[in-house]
């Protein structure tokens, strides 16, 4: 039996769905909300870049430890990602308020990074299980949601910022979290009893090889993700003969790309198969990967970014559909779902490190052009090994 359908759907409340989307959208503002206010949170810690990305890694080390917790109990997990993320906001706004210093706010960062990889994980799999005829399509509508958020915090908070103190826009978003925080602890009250009194739990796992197959797919998506959206506004300043202001519309062209490909996934998978419309989108990647490479001018770079968030939108929901189907536990997705975190850490160093080895941004696009080849190759051999319905 599958770890989503261990608790019986006639006994397992059913909270309104924009519950899910309010905290996807919450989930993907704090995943990346550090890097809009890095500048002003700076400023307020009196520290130099190494000290800033000791943030990155505190936020990170929180978020990991936030998926490969998220159990079988995901109503609680739901309330505790938001309570987690709820103190980490309000500590760093008191810190930034009082000049804390750099270690105060790396401190805060942790719980605010486990809360928000715990509230991304498990309401996908909230998600999965309430919609489990339509979970690809569901799936990447929530992951909309996901980016949708993600998208709007750097307008936000670059706007709200120039005339509001950052401990002030802190401590609105942290306003925001409780309110949410208190409509999720209501709303599943029932779920969290349920869960709190079952004391037996059957969920079945994903073989060792299908396991290893999904864990690497989705590391390598978050390394190929994070190097094209990280490293997307420099490649602009270097190639683009462009401003700096002109070149980050590559790296907004991409996640708007993302967004409304995630948005009209659904629609596209009512005429195509997951399995066909996966590898399409992967080999169009590649393509405008390989494109990239060799564009110039501002232009056609920021056209070919918002052609390739389009080409990797659907990816991440159609393959945690996959992995569900096969009947993956909430502990598996989570540490899966962690491991692209690990990705995002280490595939961009490498190709900053191809960069300055080679001389040439160009010639790094290698990496996530290979990360692309290697992610087609796992989703035929994943599939032809675990003989699943898709991917």
């Amino acid at each position: 039996m599958s770890a989503l359908q261990a608790v019986p759907a006639g006994h397992t409340p059913e909270p309104s769905p924009f519950l899910f989307h309010a905290a996807m959208l919450l989930s993907g503002f704090g995943t990346v909300f550090l890097g809009p206010v890095l500048p002003a949170l700076a400023a307020s810690a009196h520290t130099t870049d190494s000290g800033s990305g000791l943030f990155f890694t505190a936020q990170f080390i929180g978020a990991f430890f936030g998926g490969i917790t998220t159990s079988h109990r995901l109503f609680f997990c739901l309330v505790r990602g938001l309570s987690a993320a709820t103190a980490g906001f309000l500590l760093l706004a008191l810190c930034a308020g009082l000049h804390a210093g750099v270690f105060w706010d790396a401190a805060a960062l942790v719980p605010l990074g486990f809360g928000v990889g715990q509230m991304l994980t498990s309401v996908n799999l909230l998600a999965a299980q309430r919609y489990q005829e339509q979970r690809s399509s569901a799936l990447s509508l929530i992951n909309f949601t996901w980016s949708l958020g993600a998208v709007t915090a750097p307008f936000l908070l670059g706007s709200i910022l120039s005339s509001a103190s950052l401990m002030t826009v802190l401590g609105v978003v942290t306003i925001l979290f409780v309110v949410v925080l208190t409509w999720a602890a209501w709303s599943v009250r029932g779920g969290l009893l349920q869960e709190q009194q079952q004391t037996r739990h059957t969920e079945s796992h994903l073989p060792r090889t299908a396991f290893l197959s999904f864990a690497a797919m989705l590391l390598l998506y978050g390394g190929v993700e994070t190097c094209l959206s990280g490293w997307i506004t420099t490649f602009g300043t270097r190639y683009g003969n462009a401003t700096l202001r002109i070149s980050t519309l590559g790296a907004t062209a991409l996640w708007i790309g993302i967004t409304g490909g995630r948005a009209l996934a659904p629609l596209l998978l009512k005429f195509l198969r997951e399995r066909i419309f996966l590898i399409a989108t992967l080999s169009a990647a590649m393509a405008m990967v390989a494109l990239l490479s060799r564009s110039s001018g501002a232009a056609s770079i920021t056209l070919l970014s918002a052609l390739l968030g389009l080409s990797l939108a659907a990816w991440f929901p159609l393959v945690l559909s996959s992995m569900l189907n096969r009947g993956a536990s909430a502990r598996e997705t989570g540490i899966i779902i962690a491991l692209s975190g690990i990705g995002a850490a280490i595939l961009p160093l490498l190709l900053g490190v191809v960069s300055r080895s080679t001389g040439s941004l160009r010639t790094a696009l290698a990496i996530p052009f290979t990360g692309l080849v290697l992610l087609i190759l796992l989703a035929f051999f994943t599939r032809s090994s675990t003989q699943a319905k898709s991917v």
